[in-house]
């Protein structure tokens, strides 16, 4: 009898820990990013610009990319600037670093703002989530590139006060420039020059992503491959941001992993042996977040990828996630739900695990996705042998569930 019950209770933790990996594998990468083209009127291809940096020198030139020459994008990328390089990069040790310059918007004046265009809404639909998708926002160029024969580009860290990056390609004739972006070991690539090959006249190319994904750009093997960037910023001074609501937007489908997310957990919530008393599931963070060491409760606002579609799906299920850093210290599992601020003394291991108690999450957190170090705060304490230590609280999304006659004992 106790063998069968033995056997029988082993296909039942089988069988949950199929369902967690199920549910793990349903939060799917989808790309952190939105590219594609875009036809815009003939003027917004226009372009003048100063020949050089100099006060002295007020030359400048007008280039329309609709018809540009070779001549002309040639004249173009001899007056941008050397793209500056680390001494020992491979770029600068093969030679083909040189052909990628640049020009600061101090020297350049375009027609092609984003906010006159379908720009603004592909960014708000695609790199906004949650209540930010109303927030008003703010795009400001802020570098002109051209990219020559045998050129390529790794992208340099974002001003801080960014949320993401938004680059125009113009209709040159090019060959290769493909961009490449990297987040979590997954990759995405985006081939401006095949997409403008197939697009309408007077078609630009354009890719937004958020600011913490890496990308790059491969070699251009002919031609020019000439871009704008634009930062892309919460836009603080906007007085009227009803006029952002989403609802005058384009709507977007519910992404398919968050259907399956949503019938995978609902799966786990019908089996019995599934924290029959009841529990914490553990989601760790996968994109980074700006700020984190004043204050945890904007970035609820700021959640976006896979973080959004599990907090959204669990709040459409009607749990209530929360977050938390996750501090594991001296062979605790801490969880704090807010920065502590740590002033004078460093506060003592006692006082960590107190605060610990406060946060209700006293029992073990089955985690559903692996803990990240992504965003991580660093907090100093006074070890129980009177050492100095650090403690590393790590961003995470906590949610408490309810056992099998009441799953949502704890939702309100």
């Amino acid at each position: 009898m106790s063998s069968s019950m033995d056997s029988s209770s082993q296909d039942s933790q089988s069988h949950i820990k199929q369902q967690l990996a199920s549910l793990r594998h349903s939060i799917v990468r989808r790309p952190p990013v939105v590219a594609g083209s875009l036809v815009v009127p003939p003027f917004h291809l226009s372009l003048l610009y100063k020949h050089t940096s100099s006060e002295d020198n007020h030359a400048t030139s007008h280039i329309n990319f609709a018809n540009a020459t070779p001549e002309e994008l040639e004249q173009l990328f001899q007056a941008c600037e050397p793209e500056p390089a680390s001494e020992d990069s491979e770029e600068v040790m093969d030679g083909t670093y040189c052909k990628s310059r640049k020009m600061d918007n101090d020297r350049f004046s375009t027609l092609l703002v984003p906010d006159h265009t379908d720009l603004i809404k592909f960014v708000r639909i695609y790199l906004l989530e949650g209540e930010n998708s109303n927030c008003p926002i703010k795009i400001e160029p802020h570098k002109l590139d051209v990219y020559g024969e045998g050129s390529a580009h790794v992208n340099t860290p974002p001003d801080e006060e960014m949320f993401g990056s938004l680059v125009v390609v113009f209709p040159t004739p090019h060959e290769g420039g493909t961009m490449v972006f990297r987040h979590c070991d997954q990759e995405w690539t985006f081939d401006s020059s095949n997409a403008l090959s197939t697009a309408p006249p007077n078609s630009i190319a354009y890719a937004a992503f958020p600011w913490d994904i890496e990308h790059e750009i491969s070699s251009v093997t002919s031609g020019h491959r000439v871009t704008l960037t634009y930062n892309l910023y919460y836009d603080d001074n906007e007085r009227d941001p009803a006029k952002y609501l989403v609802s005058e937007l384009p709507s977007v489908p519910q992404e398919a992993d968050e259907r399956m997310f949503h019938s995978r957990f609902d799966d786990l919530l019908k089996t019995p042996e599934f924290l029959p008393n009841g529990g914490w599931l553990g989601f760790g963070i996968r994109h980074l977040y700006q700020k984190i060491h004043d204050s945890l409760g904007h970035v609820y606002s700021q959640l976006k990828g896979s973080d959004a579609t599990v907090y959204q799906s669990l709040r459409a299920l009607g749990f209530k996630p929360t977050i938390y850093l996750n501090y594991r210290c001296e062979d605790n599992d801490l969880f704090v739900n807010d920065v502590r601020k740590i002033e004078g003394e460093p506060e003592m291991i006692d006082d960590l695990l107190q605060v610990n108690r406060y946060s209700g999450i006293t029992e073990q957190v089955t985690w559903v996705t692996p803990r990240t170090t992504r965003n991580t705060v660093k907090s100093p304490y006074i070890s129980n042998w009177d050492c100095l230590e650090w403690a590393y609280g790590d961003l995470c999304l906590v949610v408490r569930i309810g056992g099998p006659d009441d799953r949502w004992e704890y939702a309100t």
